[in-house]
């Protein structure tokens, strides 16, 4: 648009000096009846002027003394024509100015769309989220210590169960075939008393050993049980829905979601960092173009006033045109003339609106964005040192390869996260 502005102003221009042109070979053949020295007078009246209106102004009054003759009323009817086209012009070309700054305008005030802070969420709570996280991944260790302890404990009790089973069931156990054929031993038992002394003694050391490793094995048993139950609930299975088990894994989702926050939110402030480098580059580049020396706000401003001059010029120029089509009289020419040359018009209509001056018009200045720290791509190494530290290693596969997960669905970073794993698998 301002290239625009500029060739008309080249084009207007080109055309006032073609129509100045116009205007002195209309003079010249108005005067081709005069005498010589009246067309050298003429010729060296001509070399003198300018192209501008002030000048044409001259030497229209200049022509006040051949008033009345046919040649001057043919060359007045024809600069007539000549100044409404140019008056047209000027007005054409003040809208073209008014265009222009509106464009420029709306350059600038379009960067605003480019940049909204509170679509970055990110901003105010990586910091906070991050140390949240850090603290749940420290209570996720924790439950999965209590955890690993139970089934170390589950282990070892299922162990003590087995042998105190073994245990009992090898005294469990009737006595072999023939054992109790004590008439082969008559002798040995000659009373009752005898036999069931000799049964008593063999058998209470027996039933003894018995209770005791039967004890041992139930004792043992129930204890593996609330062992189970400790670790994995009331079902005693192994399926995530009670006991320790169910506590461990319920934080590691936790600390899970909140890692995906935490990414999220890094996510949110590496679209920030983008969105606002494209902010600010607008901004900066559209403040300059309509703000900056010689730019277009100060260019519409200096076109606005040149513009009025020549209308003002051309209205003077136009009444004076009338007072020759007018006044046949001398001293009613020269005093109609006079007051041409006194005119003020009003060519307020032309100056230019300057849109940032409207009440409300200037958009905020949030160039300041950049002055936010920035994050590394959630799944590289910086990122992995700054945010988890200790707390997440690549021989955890459930964390990394829910950090890696969460890289790709990362908005907009799928060809920095590529560079970020490669440069890893490269290092």
């Amino acid at each position: 648009m301002r290239m625009q502005g500029t060739l008309s102003n080249a084009r207007v221009c080109r055309t006032y000096g073609s129509l100045f042109l116009f205007f002195i070979a209309s003079l010249e053949v108005g005067m081709a009846a005069k005498t010589a020295s009246t067309r050298s007078s003429h010729t060296a009246l001509r070399s003198k002027i300018p192209i501008s209106l002030e000048n044409i102004e001259t030497a229209l009054l200049a022509l006040e003394k051949q008033r009345g003759t046919p040649e001057l009323a043919e060359t007045v009817v024809d600069i007539d024509k000549m100044v409404a086209e140019m008056k047209s012009m000027v007005r054409n070309q003040s809208k073209l100015t008014q265009q222009t700054i509106n464009q420029a305008w709306t350059d600038f005030v379009s960067c605003s769309g480019l940049y909204d802070i509170d679509s970055h969420t990110g901003l105010q709570s990586i910091d906070s989220l991050a140390q949240v996280h850090a603290n749940c991944r420290l209570e996720e260790s924790g439950s999965k210590i209590i955890l690993d302890s139970c089934e170390k404990e589950l282990a070892a009790r299922s162990s003590r169960e087995l042998q105190r089973k073994g245990a009992f069931d090898a005294l469990n156990q009737f006595p072999v075939s023939g054992f109790c054929a004590h008439r082969a031993n008559s002798l040995q038992y000659n009373t009752v008393r005898g036999y069931i002394k000799h049964f008593r003694d063999h058998f209470a050391s027996q039933l003894i050993s018995w209770e005791h490793a039967f004890n041992a094995s139930a004792n043992a048993t129930s204890l593996k049980l609330h062992t189970l139950r400790d670790c994995y609930g009331e079902d005693r299975r192994k399926n995530g829905q009670g006991g320790k088990e169910e506590t461990y894994l319920s934080k590691k989702l936790l600390c899970q979601d909140l890692q995906r926050k935490v990414e999220d939110a890094a996510c949110d402030r590496i679209a920030h960092r983008a969105d606002c480098a494209a902010y600010v580059k607008c901004y900066e580049s559209n403040h300059n173009a309509f703000f900056a020396s010689g730019q277009t706000k100060e260019s519409a401003l200096s076109q606005s006033q040149q513009q009025q001059q020549e209308y003002h010029a051309l209205i003077r120029i136009k009444c004076v045109l009338d007072a020759y089509a007018t006044y046949q009289d001398g001293a009613a020419l020269s005093k109609s003339i006079s007051e041409c040359q006194q005119i003020q018009a009003d060519v307020s209509f032309l100056q230019v609106s300057l849109p940032d001056e409207e009440p409300g018009a200037m958009p905020p200045d949030k160039t300041g964005c950049l002055h936010h720290s920035s994050s590394e791509a959630p799944g590289s190494s910086i990122f992995a040192q700054q945010f988890y530290q200790n707390l997440i290693v690549k021989d955890d596969l459930t964390h990394w390869t829910n950090v890696q997960e969460d890289v790709l669905a990362c908005p907009a970073l799928k060809m920095q996260s590529d560079r970020a794993w490669a440069k890893d698998a490269t290092a």
